[in-house]
């Protein structure tokens, strides 16, 4: 990958209020891929939900993405990258298996889950997301959010009836507007952008947004350290906050050329290829 490789770290915890743990977690470093799911507090089976979204979706990407040849699928949302085909079509898939289940077994009726997908690759990457779980990108200092909420009060903001402190203090941001597994067809927000040296995407459940500030986040992103000591931080930050809901955070670090550099020359001393 030219220009850098990604360091990947996640953790899901079931925090200090509830229960069941409703979110779910993949990270597949081998295809790039990071899924976070967080299934719907207050429907049945939401565990269950966000349990298939995951690993359906990287049961189809290792099928089309780890072999020799990389499959493309036909159809999807026209003028999509082909990378940007993949993903809807892995979560639209998800969405089937879920809706389906949710209507054969009764128990399971209604569940339904958020998911933000990512594939990367160090030079760039696609996320495809419904529902409110967050993608963020940390470039030189600045923190920015890239995934619009699909809920309720998330819709208020960007229509200038919300502002975003007031939204974060409102009784109803539990209130989806789009998500896994509830519907038959579901409508998936996807987008490419590039990838530079130093970069980090950060994916979160909402357990950790609503216990931790944007601007806190920023403040340990900038700390440079590897994401697997920042995603615990974080977590553990969303705990001491009250975790009152799951908490997941993912994260992908792009090293820089001179990171892996020093990585390859390591490997060919230990290997007796030479420096």
């Amino acid at each position: 990958m030219k220009g850098g490789v990604l360091e990947m770290a996640g953790r899901c915890d079931r925090g200090c209020v509830r229960e069941v743990n409703e979110d779910s977690l993949t990270i597949d470093e081998e295809i790039g891929l990071i899924v976070v799911a967080d299934g719907m507090g207050g429907h049945n089976a939401g565990e269950v939900a966000s349990s298939i979204a995951v690993n359906e979706i990287r049961s189809l990407a290792r099928k089309m993405l780890a072999g020799d040849k990389i499959i493309v699928p036909e159809g999807g949302t026209p003028n999509l990258s082909s990378r940007g085909r993949q993903l809807e079509c892995f979560v639209k898939a998800a969405n089937s298996v879920i809706f389906r289940k949710g209507r054969e077994v009764s128990k399971e009726y209604g569940m339904g889950t958020t998911v933000v997908a990512v594939l990367a690759d160090g030079q760039g990457m696609t996320v495809a997301h419904v529902g409110d779980s967050r993608l963020y990108l940390f470039r030189k200092g600045a923190l920015t959010q890239l995934t619009a909420d699909h809920s309720l009060v998330g819709d208020q903001v960007r229509k200038g009836l919300l502002t975003p402190d007031e939204a974060a203090r409102s009784t109803l941001q539990n209130i989806l507007t789009r998500a896994l597994g509830t519907e038959e067809e579901v409508q998936v927000d996807v987008a490419d952008h590039p990838l530079f040296e130093e970069d980090i995407l950060l994916l979160a459940s909402d357990g950790l947004t609503k216990e931790v500030t944007e601007d806190e986040v920023r403040r340990v992103l900038a700390e440079g350290r590897p994401p697997s000591a920042f995603v615990e931080q974080l977590v553990n930050m969303a705990r001491d906050g009250g975790g009152h809901d799951n908490i997941t955070v993912a994260a992908a670090r792009v090293q820089a050329a001179g990171v892996l550099h020093s990585v390859k020359k390591l490997a060919n001393k230990i290997f007796g290829k030479g420096a």
